[in-house]
């Protein structure tokens, strides 16, 4: 049996769950915007799901935090319902933790993303450069670093996405507000980008070509393309994501004019579907959980 915990409205989950239906696959959905019960290993859904934990061969986990989910939010019974959610993501997120499952992945495995500059390290332990990075409530550390290396970069340092920006060191207001928020900078390194996605042993790449700082701007009007990696970079894509204990991440690099690579993070929770090869990353990752 084959878990699935998440959002339908969710692209990558919708089309996992979709891929592996056409497989024939056993599957369990469980649905987060309706009620899910955990007692033990027995599990209930406000949708007729009933699943046995230990039946579960391998799980898909991409679940949104409940808590801020309109389902909940909206409801008259937001109390309640916000404290069931969190019941029920306390005990699927122990279970996963420690399941014999193969679980795509981990809770615990998945955290370093949480911490950008944590897993800077962890990348260039796996022999990946990385961007010089600060983190500082200091403007005053912030201009000697903008001094060191020229154009910077602000980007979040948690898992919470938003997008990355250059900085203007001319922007007092902004500046000023440094020291109630330490954010995370990043010297500016130009070139293209390449989202890699390993998915096991095997690596799919695609060159995204844009003008736009971040790619994702609304208007960057980005260019994708399938590449294939120097076998010396994907052998270490691999070896970073085993690192990390992730079976599956969506790697952000980028190659230089002089075509020197640098790794910006590992995800653990890669949105594949927006990307050239999604239906080779779909297909693998179903691969990986039907194995």
């Amino acid at each position: 049996m084959i878990l699935l915990w998440g959002h339908p409205a969710d692209r990558p989950f919708a089309r996992m769950v979709r891929t592996l239906r056409e497989r024939g696959a056993p599957l369990a959905v469980l649905d987060q915007r309706r009620h899910v019960a955990v007692v033990g290993t027995r599990v209930r859904t406000g949708d007729g799901v009933r699943l046995d934990l230990a039946d579960v061969t391998a799980a898909y986990l991409r679940p949104y935090d409940a808590a801020r989910m309109a389902a909940v939010t909206r409801s008259a019974a937001r109390t309640a319902l916000t404290r069931r959610a969190a019941r029920a993501e306390s005990a699927l997120t122990a279970w996963a933790d420690h399941a014999p499952a193969r679980v795509v992945n981990r809770p615990s495995a998945s955290a370093s993303n949480g911490a950008k500059a944590y897993q800077g390290r962890l990348i260039e332990a796996a022999g990946l450069a990385v961007p010089p990075s600060l983190v500082t409530g200091d403007a005053d550390a912030l201009a000697a670093f903008t001094a060191r290396h020229g154009t910077v970069v602000v980007k979040p340092g948690s898992g919470v996405r938003a997008r990355v920006a250059l900085v203007d060191p001319g922007d007092r207001d902004r500046l000023a507000r440094l020291a109630a928020c330490p954010t995370y900078f990043q010297r500016y390194v130009p070139g293209d980008d390449v989202r890699v996605h390993v998915v096991g042993d095997r690596v799919f790449a695609v060159r995204v070509e844009s003008e736009a700082v971040d790619y994702r701007t609304p208007g960057a009007d980005p260019r994708q393309r399938r590449v294939d990696l120097p076998a010396d970079l994907a052998a270490r894509c691999v070896a970073l994501t085993r690192g990390l204990g992730l079976h599956v991440a969506g790697i952000d690099l980028r190659v230089t004019p002089d075509g020197e690579w640098f790794c910006f993070e590992a995800n653990p929770a890669p949105a594949f579907t927006y990307y050239a090869d999604a239906d080779d990353v779909a297909a693998a990752v179903a691969d990986l959980l039907t194995r």
